[in-house]
């Protein structure tokens, strides 16, 4: 995991990740409130964030085919980009935010979770994911509309599925309602709950990392 937080912090150095004019122009000012916009510039301390999660799964357990629903000002899918070789996508209700450069080709799917027709672009696309990350609507109606309209019929043979902002209420709608269905189809599932720095500095909260892999974190 120390690698990941290095090469993360490396590549984020001076990183500018959204003007005020962007930012304001964005329909939901790219999920982005007042006290995040202010402070979304400033450099995260060494302590694990969720990005190093990412990043660490992804080059530890050679997964390829990586899914972001809810990419924001692309703060995290940068760091993913730069330092795993994932094949990346991207699924977002906003245009892509023009202040970030990702350093290699992506594809950008922009769409609404709750909408059942704006995942067909995506599902065209043919593709099983082996690391998705969910971070758009964290309600349960969003978190149920993204497992029934797309995540468990694109889960590749090895997998691992990471929820943000899993708090006890979207936990137990997970554990109670995609479990079940994720172990009649690919057998048993490894679960963890951690407490990681979020996207702004020494700001932690939950994240919910299910698999039907074991999988170390370093700790």
């Amino acid at each position: 995991m120390n690698d990941a937080v290095r090469k993360n912090r490396e590549c984020c150095e001076g990183k500018v990740w959204i003007s005020e004019e962007e930012w304001k122009r964005s329909g939901d000012l790219f999920g982005l409130p007042d006290f995040c916009f202010s402070r979304i510039n400033e450099p995260l301390t060494d302590a694990i964030s969720y990005s190093d999660v990412l990043v660490h799964l992804a080059n530890s357990m050679n997964l390829e085919e990586y899914l972001e629903i809810g990419v924001s000002v692309l703060k995290n899918f940068y760091q993913v980009a730069c330092n795993t070789k994932c094949n990346l996508i991207a699924f977002d209700i906003n245009q892509k935010n023009p202040c970030v450069d990702i350093p290699r080709p992506f594809k950008y799917i922009q769409g609404n979770v709750l909408i059942e027709d704006d995942w067909k672009p995506l599902k065209d696309l043919n593709k099983k994911h082996n690391l998705i990350f969910s971070d758009a609507l964290h309600s349960n109606e969003g978190l149920q509309a993204e497992f029934d309209n797309y995540i468990l019929d694109h889960l590749a043979d090895k997998w691992v599925i990471v929820w943000d902002d899993a708090w006890s209420a979207p936990v137990q709608h997970i554990k109670q309602n995609f479990i079940p269905e994720l172990m009649k189809r690919y057998g048993d599932v490894y679960m963890r709950l951690a407490t990681v720095q979020e996207w702004v500095r020494g700001k932690t909260h939950p994240i919910f990392i299910v698999s039907n892999c074991k999988f170390n974190l370093g700790d």
